[in-house]
């Protein structure tokens, strides 16, 4: 029905759903078919714990290895997220983009593809959607500084500091959305 519906072939139908199913955006049900995720406060939970397993070693590999070219792009990046401003057309959709672009690109710049690969796969992008709604759309916790921070514990080259920064950085998103999905405003 949906190859009819968007007039390509079934065989393109069944990859974008694996791809959409790889991404955590949808789900397959054996027998049923397909259906977008429900959330729940443990899967919340086990989400961001994968991330923050991944991001502190990104951190690390950052602070240890990384170019000087990289880390100042890597504070150019962070910078640009914090000067978003949280009004205006589409400003949560812009946030998340660049968002999702910086640590993205702190993942590749660790020289392991691997990493990138599986925070892509973990849902970043719908994982960071959600944090920009519930934190930085919201103005929370000096929202202006999180992402220069970051990269600041990052570019000190301090490996302790810049995991620990990553650590608070990803515990302060959970704690949001789990705020959220318990006022029943996580969607």
């Amino acid at each position: 029905m949906l190859a009819e519906l968007s007039e390509t072939s079934i065989i393109s139908v069944r990859e974008a759903l694996k791809r959409l199913e790889f991404e955590h955006l949808l789900e397959s049900i054996p027998r049923w078919g397909y259906r977008i995720p429900i959330e729940t406060r443990e899967r919340i939970i086990n989400l961001y714990g994968i991330r923050e397993a991944l991001e502190v070693m990104v951190a690390y590999l950052l602070a240890k290895t990384a170019a000087e070219e990289q880390m100042t792009r890597i504070f150019a990046k962070a910078e640009e997220c914090d000067l978003i401003q949280t009004t205006g057309e589409n400003s949560i959709e812009r946030f998340a983009a660049r968002h999702r672009e910086l640590h993205l690109f702190m993942a590749e710049s660790t020289g392991n593809e691997q990493l990138k690969k599986e925070l892509e796969r973990l849902g970043l992008r719908s994982l960071l959607y959600q944090s920009a709604k519930s934190t930085w759309a919201r103005e929370v916790d000096n929202w202006e500084y999180w992402h220069r921070s970051l990269a600041e514990a990052i570019i000190s080259r301090d490996t302790c500091r810049a995991q620990e920064a990553m650590h608070k950085h990803i515990q302060h998103g959970l704690h949001h959305d789990l705020k959220m999905f318990d006022e029943g405003l996580f969607q």
